[in-house]
């Protein structure tokens, strides 16, 4: 198979039901400004590869940098003339400059901006500054995101800072938060896109892989097969640990030989319009895991079934987490890494067990959600049990994607054998 999300976007629908959603929330006579950011420098004249803030992107997709939202809600009594003015949406994008995308790329139009995300006020992005003026001149109520700290938020925080609204200012990531927790079909599907990508990858990765290859290797074959299927961007790092370098958890510096008889820890994500994959493997490099190896594997399978079990509408991240750890215990028991006679075996695994067994997954790897939290039909999550045993050498986690379903929960991945 050969997935490619180079052009796969969300319809404009969707961002449209979003911006309804949170004018839903917020009172009347508010206006909401959210900015996508900047890159920051790499060097002198070179800027990182550039991704938007989320709640920015998650209310109109654009992910072209300097960007702006505003979205006011009116009174019902500011409609004027039979015109529907009661929730107002703009949309700020940098003007197009033939001479600078020579350089730099194609900048939006203001035609494909509002193709992108459904809103048909596209201006440009030099009369923010005056519009936002105006909207203090009006006293409308500001929101906006503070936990957005790029260079343009505080630009226009100095300029709200100079008005009487500056310290009644709301904070909506809160209210982002919660829309983004639970995942629309378009959204799974968009994350299923991803799993794809990575899956596809790992799979010729794993071809690949024999002893005396190194970490880099593997990584380099797993990342240039993502980038052929259109994630430019990964969700992450990719994580390639052999041998002992498996007992750190995010091990940053793949340059070792995987000798035979050693296994491979990958740990990897694609993504797709924004959506992240997030997919641990365990692979022994020359195919046959020994007996050590298969007895911590069939363990930590063990663990992920009961995770699985464990997550349906009405629980909790700590209640997965416990289901699980009591599977790890009485494993790593039966394997004699704790002793039969240790009076506590759920303590002593936390020696083993590094880890949560899940974190939510979205537009970022590890996405928003409260913890405490009870679970809902369109939650996704990373499920990711893992033992290490520095006494063995080694130690690895197997990781799959989970969507929460009315009834339990099902695999959006495919999980490893």
């Amino acid at each position: 198979m050969f997935t490619n999300v180079t052009h796969y976007r969300l319809p404009n629908k969707e961002y449209m039901n979003r911006r309804l959603s949170l004018s839903s929330k917020i009172d009347q006579n508010t206006a909401v400004i959210l900015f996508a950011g900047r890159a920051p420098m790499s060097s002198l004249d070179d800027a990182y590869p550039f991704l938007p803030n989320r709640n920015f992107f998650y209310f109109c997709g654009i992910e072209q940098e300097e960007s702006a939202l505003i979205l006011i809600k009116h009174s019902e009594s500011s409609m004027r003339s039979g015109q529907p003015t009661f929730f107002e949406e703009r949309l700020y994008i940098l003007p197009r400059e033939p001479e600078k995308e020579k350089w730099t790329g194609h900048r939006l139009s203001c035609e494909e901006a509002a193709a992108i995300s459904g809103i048909t006020d596209v201006r440009s992005l030099t009369d923010l500054s005056d519009d936002i003026e105006e909207l203090l001149e009006n006293s409308l109520q500001i929101a906006w995101d503070e936990t957005d700290h790029s260079p343009i938020h505080a630009r226009f925080e100095q300029i709200l800072a100079k008005s009487d609204q500056f310290d009644s200012a709301i904070d909506i990531s809160g209210f982002a938060s919660l829309l983004r927790i639970v995942k629309s079909d378009a959204e799974v599907k968009a994350i299923q896109a991803a799993i794809r990508v990575t899956e596809e990858s790992l799979e010729v990765m794993e071809q690949a892989l024999h002893p005396g290859m190194t970490e880099n290797e593997a990584r380099a074959i797993l990342e240039c097969e993502m980038m052929k299927r259109g994630s430019l961007f990964h969700a992450f790092p990719t994580i390639s640990a052999g041998g002992s370098n498996t007992l750190c958890l995010h091990y940053p510096t793949p340059t070792e030989v995987i000798e035979d008889g050693q296994m491979l820890q990958i740990d990897c994500g694609a993504r797709a319009c924004g959506y992240c994959a997030d997919i641990s493997r365990a692979y022994a490099v020359n195919r046959k895991r020994d007996a050590r190896q298969q007895a911590l594997f069939e363990l930590i399978i063990e663990c992920k079934q009961a995770a699985l079990d464990a997550i349906h509408p009405g629980s909790t991240i700590a209640q997965v987490n416990d289901a699980t750890r009591k599977v790890a215990a009485a494993g790593l028991r039966d394997l004699g890494v704790i002793a039969h006679s240790a009076k506590d075996a759920l303590a002593e695994s936390k020696k083993y067990y590094w880890h949560n067994t899940l974190h939510f997954l979205g537009l970022d790897v590890h996405d928003v959600g409260d913890r405490e939290m009870v679970f809902v039909p369109g939650m996704v999550f990373a499920v990711e049990p893992g033992i290490y045993i520095p006494e063995w050498g080694f130690g690895f986690r197997v990781e799959d994607d989970v969507l929460v379903t009315t009834s339990g929960s099902t695999y959006l991945s495919t999980p490893q054998s």
